[in-house]
């Protein structure tokens, strides 16, 4: 009698490319404000602040978007060296990406006003290749979109960004 299970296909995803990736914002962010003490010496309380939200990240060449998780997390007092602007990990058992970026207090800051306003959308960020089981970040960068207003689009005849 001949065989007739099936065998389940299974989904063979792409290996992961160093180069100029593109990265989505989907939907909203959750930031996170806590504090937390390290035990030392000496002991000492030290802040963390971050914000976690969905993306979709395109591989170079729009090979393949894999749904990811993009972290941003402030620096620590304790944390004086940064030789990436981040790190890619890709998660073992599932199909997705995990995205960390490195930013400044100042920028994070900044960042957060942006979101709160659904300003930032898209970003790049180039990726190195593999080390200590994830990737690099040699660079990242998001933009933002103000509108004039109008009949003052000129800066020189007193036209501005919102605040």
């Amino acid at each position: 009698m001949p065989n007739t299970k099936r065998k389940r296909p299974t989904l063979k995803l792409p290996e992961i490319q160093p180069g100029n990736w593109r990265g989505e914002i989907l939907r909203s962010c959750t930031a996170s404000f806590g504090q937390v003490v390290q035990p030392g010496p000496p002991r000492r309380s030290v802040e963390f602040t971050y914000v976690i939200m969905p993306g979709a990240l395109t591989m170079p060449e729009a090979r393949f978007t894999w749904p990811g998780v993009i972290m941003i997390m402030t620096p620590t007092p304790m944390k004086t060296e940064f030789p990436d602007a981040g790190r890619l990990f890709r998660t073992e058992h599932f199909g997705s990406l995990n995205l960390s970026l490195e930013v400044t207090r100042g920028q994070f800051s900044d960042m957060l006003r942006m979101l709160e306003a659904k300003r930032l959308k898209d970003f790049h960020f180039t990726l190195e290749d593999e080390a200590e089981d994830s990737w690099p970040i040699y660079s990242w960068g998001m933009s933002a979109a103000f509108s004039m207003q109008s009949g003052n689009s000129s800066p020189h005849r007193g036209g501005r960004c919102p605040a």
